[in-house]
C-alpha cells in the first residue's frame, strides 16, 4: 500500500511532466470539496467528526481527519482513532472469512445453511441456502432487540441475562459495568432459530446469519472467528488498529465514543460495541463488533480492488471475489450481491450516488460508517463518523446527503 509519503514520487514516475500541475490541481481540489463538505456536516450536526481516506488510481489521494470526537471539541480526531464500523463489519469480517472458507472447502453456495449449522435443522430455517441468506432473500427478520428483554418492569436485571459484578457465571464485560451471563450467546442462537420467516426471495436486509457465521468459521477451520480472520487476513495484512473489543487493546481516548445509551447500558459507550445484540454476544459478532481507523482498512479494500492480490501474495481468488461482488439475482429488483451491497440506478433514486458504476460495491454502517470500491475507476472511498453521538436520532448524515456527496466528489472523473 503505497502511503501519502509516497504520492509525489508516485506521481513523478508514472505521468508526463507536463501533466504533474494538473493532477496535482485535481487532488488538491478534491482536498478542498471534501474539506468544505465535511466540515458542513459538522457544522450541521451530522457527526462530531470524521475520518475520509480516497484511493485513486493505485494512491492513497486524501487521507484526512476532521472535527472532535464529540461536540465538546476537547478531543480532535486524528487518524490514529478507532471507531465503531457497524454493519460494515459485515463484509470486513464476515464475509471475508466466508470467502475464504468458501474457497478453502469448497462450499456450494445453493447448499442449505443447515447442514453445517445443525441448530436450524429442526427450524423453519433449514431449507434456507447460502445463496439466499448472503444476498438478504432469505426471508429471515431484519434483527432482534435482544436488550428489551434483559430487564424486569422493576428495572433489575432477569435471572442469566446481566450482572454488574464479573464473576464465573458473568466473565465476559460488555459495557463499562455490565457483565454478560456465560450462556446468553446460546439464548440468542436459540431466539434466531425461532423466528418467523418472511417471503423467500424478496429482499429483505437481516442481520442475523451473521451471528451464526463466527460457529461455522470456527466449526470447520477449527479457528475462532478473530484468530481466522488474525491468520488469514488481518495480520499478514498489518492491519494494525482494526480489530474487535478495541478496548482490550488501546486506551480508551483512542477510540471514538458513539451513543449516550440511556435505555440499555445507561451511560457513554466508548470502547464497546454500540450494537447490543452484538455487545450480548461479548463484543465479538459476525453482524457487528469491528473496529478501526481508517488507514487499516484501505489495504483490505485495495485487496478488493486488485482482485485478491497484494504485495504479490494472493489472500483470495479473483473468481470468488467476482462472485460475491456481483448481483446475486440481477433480474430482480433486490440489488444485493452475496454480503455486499450494490448500486441501484432506479431514476428516481439512485444509490448511492450517480458517479459510480454498475460493477462498484460496499457497505454502510448504522454509527455512520461507509467504504465503497469501485474496480472500474479504480478507486475506494472510507468514511468513518460518530453521526449516532449523541443520539442515534441525528439524521443529518442521511438528510444532508454526504456519503452521496462525497462519492460524488470522489468518483466524478
Amino acid at each position: 500500500m503505497k502511503n501519502l509519503n509516497n504520492i509525489l514520487v508516485f506521481v513523478v514516475f508514472s505521468i508526463p511532466f507536463w501533466s504533474f500541475s494538473q493532477v496535482i490541481s485535481k487532488w488538491n481540489l478534491i482536498e478542498q470539496k471534501v474539506d468544505s463538505l465535511v466540515r458542513y456536516g459538522i457544522q450541521n450536526k451530522s457527526f462530531p467528526g470524521a475520518q475520509v481516506l480516497i484511493f485513486k488510481n493505485d494512491s492513497i489521494i486524501l487521507n484526512k481527519s476532521y472535527g472532535y470526537q464529540t461536540y465538546d471539541s476537547l478531543s480532535p480526531i486524528t487518524n490514529n482513532n478507532l471507531y465503531d464500523l457497524a454493519s460494515v463489519t459485515k463484509v470486513l469480517a464476515s464475509t471475508l472469512a466466508f470467502m475464504k472458507l468458501y474457497e478453502m472447502y469448497n462450499i456450494d453456495l445453493n447448499e442449505k445453511v443447515s447442514n453445517y449449522i445443525p441448530l436450524l435443522k429442526r427450524s423453519n430455517k433449514k431449507n434456507t441456502t447460502f445463496k439466499e441468506v448472503l444476498s438478504h432473500s432469505a426471508g429471515w427478520l431484519p434483527y432482534i432487540p435482544h436488550q428489551n428483554l434483559v430487564y424486569k418492569k422493576n428495572s433489575e436485571f432477569k435471572k442469566r441475562t446481566l450482572s454488574l459484578e464479573l464473576n464465573k457465571k458473568y466473565p465476559n464485560q460488555i459495557s463499562d459495568s455490565l457483565f454478560i451471563h456465560k450462556n446468553y450467546a446460546k439464548k440468542i442462537m436459540r431466539r434466531i432459530k425461532k423466528t418467523e420467516l418472511e417471503t423467500l426471495g424478496d429482499y429483505l436486509y437481516s442481520g442475523l446469519w451473521f451471528f451464526l457465521l463466527p460457529e461455522l468459521t470456527k466449526k470447520l477451520s477449527g479457528l475462532s472467528f478473530t484468530d481466522f480472520l488474525n491468520t488469514h487476513f488481518y495480520s499478514p495484512l498489518r492491519l494494525e488498529r482494526l480489530t474487535f473489543l478495541p478496548i482490550n487493546h488501546f486506551s480508551k481516548n483512542e477510540i471514538v465514543p458513539t451513543e449516550i445509551d440511556y435505555f440499555f447500558r445507561k451511560q457513554l459507550v466508548q470502547g464497546w460495541v454500540h450494537d447490543e445484540a452484538a455487545a450480548m454476544m461479548g463484543g465479538i459478532s459476525g453482524n457487528a463488533g469491528l473496529f478501526s481507523n481508517a488507514s487499516s482498512i484501505a489495504p483490505l479494500l485495495q485487496l478488493f480492488l486488485q482482485k485478491g492480490i497484494v504485495n504479490e501474495t494472493q489472500y483470495l481468488k479473483s473468481k470468488t471475489l467476482k462472485t460475491f461482488t456481483q448481483r446475486t439475482y440481477p433480474k430482480s429488483a433486490n440489488r444485493r450481491g452475496l454480503g455486499f451491497d450494490k448500486p441501484s440506478f432506479i431514476k428516481e433514486d439512485r444509490y448511492p450516488s450517480s458517479s459510480i458504476s454498475s460493477e462498484s460495491y460496499g457497505h454502510s454502517g448504522f454509527t455512520g460508517t461507509f467504504i465503497w470500491v469501485d474496480p472500474i475507476k479504480k478507486s475506494f472511498v472510507i468514511f468513518l463518523s460518530n453521526r449516532v453521538y449523541p443520539s442515534r436520532n441525528q439524521r443529518g448524515l442521511y438528510e444532508l446527503k454526504i456519503r452521496e456527496k462525497l462519492l460524488d466528489i470522489s468518483f466524478a472523473n
